[in-house]
């Protein structure tokens, strides 16, 4: 049936009248965990292609060498010793002129990732969010596959590239669909579909399984292969398509959406012309980075997400891709850092149905507790004894990797979840290609960091981390409003401040509704 025509003047009134959350949106999160599994992949692909073989025959000393290179050539073939049959390992591939190849193709595929973050948020923006996610998708196996039957290492990189290029476009353009297509009572559940948690346990099982770098980015790939049908069940933002007043499609989409919900009520274009969209001259404009400063709110929000974006990766970075520096089956290590933030889905969804503790709650104490833990790793480097029975490089790792989880998913969510309520439609994927291209920064400041230590003293990278976590939590605290169940920014012009934001910057409080048009 249709609903009375009742003109609409926000977006988020159309899922009071139907639904905030129903089967199309959790067939969106089903399928963003399913390619999160191919995406979690390629990103750490190079921390298995990466691992060095070590010597078993005690005849051969390789204290003083550890050119992995000149391991496998001076070891007996039946003494070399792997858990993952590696790039090194490969007749002719980077052995013997390339010995960091590996960290080199990593620099390729941020780089790469970096662009496609931008690249993907512009268009996104332009052109809409469903078929950006889509080329995304595409490249993302096309590339994995590309690579896994490279025949030389520059094949390779180029296929690095590409992996790393479709993680910016398909992370970021589907991460924008999903929260524009949920009503504002669950935005946050659906962020969490972006979590790795169980992408890093199947990636890691699928190394162990594969055992051999070729093998393994076929499988991680193929695995997507059913996401090119499956994606094309998914509607493009209605919320973008009013936006850009293309108001019959954006008609058409919502009323697909009810019908995947078994909602029976129908809108028509009439309701949706009256909702506030851009003026007529910016319908079809093409926003930039620039336009995130546009305004001394925005620029206030800006500086606040792109401190934080810089956290999100600088604090996992080294742990990630170094993974054979720490103790163990380099398989369990992944996948153990998976397991262990398993558990933050449930306590987000447990904290977020409490009406005492919205998203600067959570931004604030999440950013705190893995600074107090990163302090704690800072001052413990200082210590050269151990402390009772617990040697002290057991204790810094343990609290090392627990500020490293919170911050990578609590503060993570909640970071990327103030970047789509803050920003107009037409400006939130470039807000989140900006920031991801920063997070990508961030991961590649980390290596950077490790090297003041040779000049500055131990403790000097982590120093400036917490410095720069701090800046984080400090203008968060000065500028960032509470968002919870609030109206998403749609629009930005001279009548914001009269409409659209109070939305979502006044305090944890309902707007008085005489105040709408």
């Amino acid at each position: 049936m249709s609903v009375k025509r009742e003109c609409l003047t926000n977006f988020d009134d159309i899922y009071d009248k139907t639904t905030h959350y129903g089967r199309y949106q959790l067939y969106m999160l089903i399928l963003i965990q399913y390619a999160m599994i191919t995406s979690a992949g390629n990103y750490i692909f190079i921390s298995f292609a990466s691992l060095k073989p070590s010597c078993g025959d005690s005849n051969l000393d390789f204290n003083n060498n550890k050119n992995p290179c000149d391991i496998i050539k001076n070891c007996p073939v039946n003494e070399t010793k792997s858990y993952f049959d590696s790039l090194y390992q490969e007749n002719d591939f980077i052995c013997p002129h390339m010995v960091n190849g590996p960290y080199q193709l990593q620099t390729i595929q941020a780089i790469g990732s970096g662009i496609g973050a931008i690249l993907g948020g512009i268009l996104a923006d332009k052109y809409g969010r469903k078929w950006i996610t889509y080329i995304g998708c595409v490249i993302m196996i096309t590339s994995g596959i590309v690579g896994g039957l490279s025949t030389n290492v520059y094949m390779l990189g180029i296929a690095m590239y590409g992996m790393g290029s479709s993680y910016g476009m398909l992370i970021d353009a589907s991460m924008t669909l999903a929260s524009e297509t949920v009503g504002p009572k669950y935005r946050l559940i659906q962020m969490l579909g972006f979590q790795w948690s169980l992408a890093l346990q199947i990636s890691s099982f699928i190394a162990y399984l594969t055992g051999e770098w070729r093998k393994y980015l076929l499988s991680i790939n193929c695995l997507a292969v059913p996401l090119l049908i499956l994606l094309l069940f998914w509607e493009e933002s209605p919320r973008w398509l009013i936006q850009r007043r293309k108001f019959k499609e954006g008609c058409e989409a919502i009323n697909r959406i009810n019908k995947w919900n078994k909602c029976s009520i129908k809108f028509v274009d009439e309701q949706l012309v009256t909702i506030k969209t851009q003026s007529e001259e910016d319908k079809s404009k093409t926003f930039f980075i620039h336009h995130l400063i546009s305004t001394i709110q925005l620029t206030k929000y800006t500086l606040v997400l792109l401190l934080s974006a810089l956290t999100v990766e600088l604090c996992i970075a080294v742990f990630i891709f170094d993974v054979q520096v720490l103790d163990g089956n380099p398989f369990i290590n992944i996948g153990l850092y998976g397991l262990l933030r398993v558990w933050v889905p449930f306590l987000i969804i447990l904290l977020e149905k409490s009406s005492y503790i919205g998203r600067r709650f959570l931004f604030i104490s999440s950013q705190s507790f893995s600074i107090i833990c990163y302090l704690i790793v800072f001052i413990l480097t200082f210590i050269d004894t151990p402390i009772y029975i617990v040697s002290l490089p057991i204790i810094k790792t343990i609290f090392a990797l627990l500020g490293g989880i919170i911050n990578s998913s609590i503060f993570f969510t909640i970071y990327k979840q103030y970047t789509m309520e803050l920003y107009p439609t037409l400006l939130r994927a470039i807000a989140v290609g900006s920031f991801g291209l920063i997070e990508r920064i961030g991961g590649g400041l980390a290596s950077q960091l490790i090297i003041l230590n040779n000049y500055f003293g131990r403790g000097s990278s982590v120093g400036v981390t917490i410095f720069i976590m701090f800046l984080s939590l400090l203008t968060g605290y000065l500028f960032l409003p509470e968002t919870k169940d609030k109206k998403m920014v749609d629009f930005c012009g001279k009548d914001v401040d009269e409409s659209q934001t109070p939305e979502t910057l006044l305090p944890f409080k309902d707007k008085d509704d005489g105040k709408e048009e």
